[in-house]
């Protein structure tokens, strides 16, 4: 089953249990009353789970080897992947019936749910908590006209935004397995890009403004969005800041920057943190190295890093840290 522990990113916790009653208690703890049943009480039981949590994001991968039904009379998040790894299931969410497969996923909304699980099922999923999404979504499209969110809870797990959230929740599960820890300026633009693909990947009622074309934003909100992230470079650039900065929704704001300027808000972001990372790297101190740098300027993966400015300066930071100390 899904779930999210307030734990430091890059601290995975892991619960392994043959006790039906212990998952049941584990999962009450995180969204409420839950209530197990098993399917052949005569089978051996066991759940093997591991979380970890960005902020109001978190991941979550589940393994299930016989299968088994549990009830929450109150699910108090959002949370979904778009297929399972492996297995099948059947759940009932919010009324509505459910199959779970290969290319089908599913959708939680804070409600009744029914989650039925095949022997031998398998996921990787994301839970968000529905105040965070709901301010995400709010920035994003400016306003909640159509009330509190919801979403449709099938998913078409080919469809190519579904892909696009399974690809970046493979990549944050594989970055937050890493020996060397998260930074926490990349652990809020991952948690930032999470729940933005969440929105896009999984129908919803507010869906039509997501997709749909936006009103354009004027020139001097793109250079406030631009003197905003100059000034913010060194600290996390959410859509939330730049829409409340530019007074503009982070939709009319994105499409104006892109138009005008030929790149999106955040890729603007990483030019100006490779630009800082080049003056650092061109004026080094004793301890300076290439990975450090990286880090303080708020990328993640040394190698992509060094992908990422040889593109921008011709050159690899290696080498510009080199010229810097000679």
């Amino acid at each position: 089953m899904y779930g999210l522990v307030a734990i430091p990113a890059n601290e995975c916790q892991t619960f392994d249990t043959r006790d039906p009653d212990e998952l049941a208690a584990r999962l009450s703890s995180l969204f409420g009353r839950a209530s197990l049943d098993l399917r052949g009480r005569n089978a051996p039981f066991r759940c093997r789970m591991k979380s970890i949590a960005l902020g109001a994001v978190g991941l979550f991968h589940g393994q299930y080897e016989n299968g088994f039904e549990i009830r929450f009379s109150e699910f108090n998040a959002f949370a979904g992947s778009p297929s399972p790894l492996s297995g099948a299931g059947a759940h009932e969410i919010c009324g509505r019936e459910v199959a779970v497969s290969k290319d089908n996923g599913a959708v939680l909304s804070p409600g009744v749910a029914t989650l039925h699980y095949g022997a031998n099922f398998e996921h990787l999923s994301m839970t968000v908590q529905p105040a965070a999404l709901m301010g995400k979504l709010s920035a994003i499209v400016g306003d909640l006209r159509f009330g509190p969110l919801r979403f449709e809870p099938s998913v078409n797990g080919r469809d190519p935004a579904a892909l696009r959230l399974d690809r970046l929740l493979r990549y944050v599960a594989a970055e937050a397995g890493q020996s060397s820890p998260v930074p926490p300026l990349l652990q809020s633009e991952l948690q930032q890009s999470m729940m933005t693909a969440f929105l896009l990947a999984n129908p919803n009622n507010y869906s039509r403004l997501l997709h749909g074309e936006p009103e354009a934003a004027a020139p001097w909100q793109v250079r406030i969005a631009e003197q905003f992230i100059e000034a913010n470079w060194d600290q996390p650039v959410t859509i939330e800041g730049l829409t409340s900065a530019a007074n503009v929704s982070a939709r009319s704001l994105f499409s104006t920057f892109r138009s005008a300027r030929g790149y999106s808000p955040m890729e603007f972001v990483k030019r100006v943190r490779l630009g800082r990372a080049w003056q650092k790297l061109s004026h080094p101190d004793a301890n300076t190295s290439v990975s450090t740098v990286a880090f303080e300027c708020g990328f993640g993966n040394p190698g992509h890093f060094a992908v990422d400015y040889r593109r921008q300066f011709g050159e690899r930071p290696s080498e510009t840290l080199r010229r810097g100390r000679n």
